[in-house]
């Protein structure tokens, strides 16, 4: 197994485990927007997508298999344009504010690692969907944002506020509302 691929493994656990330590570590990487991409984002969304399809096939009433691959089709589109989007509006953002960072693959870093908790979210929620209530926790958001920005963007405590607001809400419902969007365009969704 590729280096890359353990040290994903092992970050996308640890920013639940310890969080500041797992941060100072992504930042001492030197992985490529296309490399976190492979390695990072494409199989969350992958993983995300196959548990929707599977679970709503089970839990369907009418329709299994439709039913299964709509929503798995619907989950895919609404992660995946729900990061790339959010990732566009948080680097507008960051250059507009923070003119002293300017590099889309940093922010891309702090975007895709804080999406850990949709992803995860997103996949509970599927298995068992009684536990809907805890998307409640997707205010932890918050703070990978807050640690990502301390650890990746250097910035001190007085310049995070703002950007961390801007992020969180961002990646918490960019992909909700494509989510409702796509829901309300295609009937019997």
């Amino acid at each position: 197994m590729n280096h890359s691929k353990l040290n994903i493994l092992k970050h996308s656990w640890g920013l639940y485990i310890s969080t500041v330590s797992t941060w100072d570590a992504i930042d001492n990487e030197n992985l490529k927007k296309n490399e976190f991409r492979k390695y990072f984002i494409f199989p969350w969304i992958s993983l995300c997508v196959l548990i929707v399809c599977v679970f709503d096939s089970i839990y369907a009433v009418d329709k299994p298999l439709e039913t299964g691959v709509l929503n798995g089709i619907i989950s895919g589109i609404s992660l995946l344009g729900g990061y790339f989007l959010s990732n566009k509006i948080c680097f507008w953002y960051l250059r507009k504010n923070h003119e002293t960072i300017q590099s889309a693959v940093i922010c891309e870093k702090v975007v895709g690692y804080s999406f850990t908790t949709v992803f995860l979210l997103d996949i509970v929620t599927t298995i068992l969907p009684s536990l809907f209530f805890l998307q409640i926790l997707n205010v932890y958001i918050a703070f990978m944002v807050w640690e990502g920005c301390r650890a990746i963007f250097k910035l001190n405590e007085e310049d995070r506020g703002n950007l961390v607001l801007v992020f969180t809400v961002v990646i918490i419902f960019i992909p909700v509302i494509i989510s409702k969007l796509i829901q309300f365009l295609v009937p019997n969704a």
